[in-house]
């Protein structure tokens, strides 16, 4: 059962199977369970050098923040975030650090399974970094239960049309809290217009993103996860899966204050073919002008569009230099 209480959705911390990147295996577990961890995407070397090149971005954004000293990472200083965190835009989507996992081979290869297809296009997504909340109580990011969500119209894009994924920089735990996740909610994703009419007849079928109501009951028959993630495992979703971020629900008793508590890439790769020669062109002039944007890559959703992002303004930030890309890399972009 889902763990309640007062009426609040609660996620249980649970030890899933990892499985290898590209295995027949994890493409099944993912169209069974609407989810599924690939083991290891990043080598421990990897994770460590992707998570020195975050705080490389970090610290180059000119607002005077210290990867050493806690106190510099102030709400003044720290890029713009969204919901659970999540920093979208301030040019993290084509920082070293992005590039870097997208260019590990078993990050696509695990794609490149589930579409049956090598030809993909990369998404421009920004990071989940969270600070300590240990150190300052509102670094604390959004109680799950409040803002389950899909981020797949039900109408607008009836049936399976993306799978969404995470890498993970540093190891989790149940006090650091990670990605919810109700498994097997991709199956009731063709009931949404008859269950939540009024809600959903609010939504643009062009918007892809619907929010359940806070601690829905009818999301309870299926246990609330949040899966066990090494550093280099990448979480894979299907878009139509019922998920979100929450906070860790224990207390930590030897966490260093001054360190994240965590730090995860976002990342979507899609086919090629699903995406158009007017997108591809918009992808291309992002990159030179280090435009971040949502996991589509089959439309141009610009993230530095976000009302959040354009209410605080971007003049205090240096934006990454323009990113030299591989051939490689340059075929992810289209």
């Amino acid at each position: 059962m889902v763990v309640m209480t007062t009426g609040e959705i609660q996620a249980t911390y649970t030890h899933v199977e990892r499985l290898a990147a590209g295995s027949r295996e994890s493409v099944n577990h993912l169209d069974q369970h609407g989810y599924v961890v690939v083991k290891s995407a990043l080598s421990p070397a990897q994770a460590t050098t992707a998570l020195n090149l975050t705080w490389d971005y970090l610290e180059a954004l000119g607002t005077g923040i210290d990867r050493n000293d806690v106190s510099t990472w102030a709400d003044d200083r720290w890029p713009v975030a969204v919901h659970g965190g999540i920093i979208p835009s301030q040019g993290i989507g084509h920082c070293a650090a992005q590039w870097s996992i997208r260019s590990v081979p078993a990050v696509k290869e695990a794609f490149a399974a589930v579409w049956d297809d090598e030809d993909l296009l990369v998404s421009f997504d920004g990071m989940a970094l969270w600070r300590p909340p240990s150190v300052d109580p509102d670094w604390r990011t959004n109680r799950g239960g409040s803002w389950l969500h899909i981020d797949q119209h039900p109408i607008g894009r009836p049936g399976f049309h993306c799978v969404q994924g995470m890498v993970s920089l540093l190891p989790t735990d149940p006090t650091t809290g990670g990605n919810v996740l109700i498994p097997g909610s991709h199956r009731m994703f063709e009931q949404i217009p008859e269950l939540y009419t009024d809600r959903l007849a609010r939504i643009d079928p062009t918007i892809d993103h619907f929010r359940f109501p806070t601690d829905d009951p009818q999301l309870t028959d299926t246990p609330a996860i949040i899966c066990h993630l090494e550093a280099g495992d990448m979480l894979l979703w299907d878009s139509r899966t019922v998920h979100c971020s929450s906070p860790g629900s224990a207390t930590s008793d030897g966490a260093t204050p001054a360190s994240l508590i965590r730090a995860a890439s976002l990342i979507c790769m899609m086919p090629r073919s699903r995406s158009n020669d007017q997108i591809i062109a918009k992808r291309r002039e992002a990159v030179a002008n280090r435009t971040s944007t949502t996991n589509w890559s089959d439309r141009f959703v610009n993230a530095d569009r976000f009302p959040q992002v354009i209410a605080a303004g971007s003049d205090k930030y240096l934006l990454p230099p323009v990113p030299e890309l591989t051939n490689a890399q340059r075929a992810l972009v289209g």
